[in-house]
């Protein structure tokens, strides 16, 4: 396991909510959307309850194919619990890709940048994701909103 292996495990077991809610959800959505457009960057911010979208934002110069892959990078994320950043290492670390986890590439992304919506039980209900950059700074824009929300530091993964 490397450092960023242990960052990223740190990051879930930290950033999680003793109860959370829709207003909780778009400031943190709020909070990442700001912090990419500082960075110019053209994003699409996701985040979904249950499977349901309850926060979409399309930031300048992003398109309909980040909204796609917001879509599927969520739908890993709430596959196993974790980030899709984590998920997406797990399964290079095991030479694995979706295909052989018996997961279809038009509804999974195989990239970083949605992260968990954890209760302190580590009970996963949803996910916040943005798709636009390198996946491990969407990733980080992702949960450094979250640790924002939370009133805590964590460490970045880049």
């Amino acid at each position: 396991m490397d450092d960023m292996d242990l960052i990223i495990e740190e990051q879930e077991r930290l950033l999680r909510f003793r109860s959370i809610d829709l207003d909780t959800i778009s400031r943190i959505c709020l909070d990442a959307a700001d912090t990419l457009k500082k960075m110019d960057a053209p994003c699409y911010i996701r985040a979904a309850v249950n499977k349901t979208v309850v926060f979409s934002m399309c930031l300048p110069g992003a398109s309909m194919n980040n909204e796609n892959w917001a879509r599927r990078k969520a739908n890993f994320c709430e596959q196993y619990w974790i980030s899709s950043l984590h998920a997406m290492r797990n399964m290079q670390k095991k030479g694995t890709d979706l295909e052989s986890a018996g997961l279809n590439s038009d509804d999974f992304g195989f990239s970083g940048g949605s992260f968990p919506i954890l209760l302190e039980s580590g009970i996963c209900i949803g996910s916040i994701t943005v798709s636009g950059l390198k996946g491990e700074e969407d990733h980080q824009v992702v949960a450094s909103a979250i640790a924002k929300e939370l009133g805590i530091s964590i460490r970045s993964v880049i």
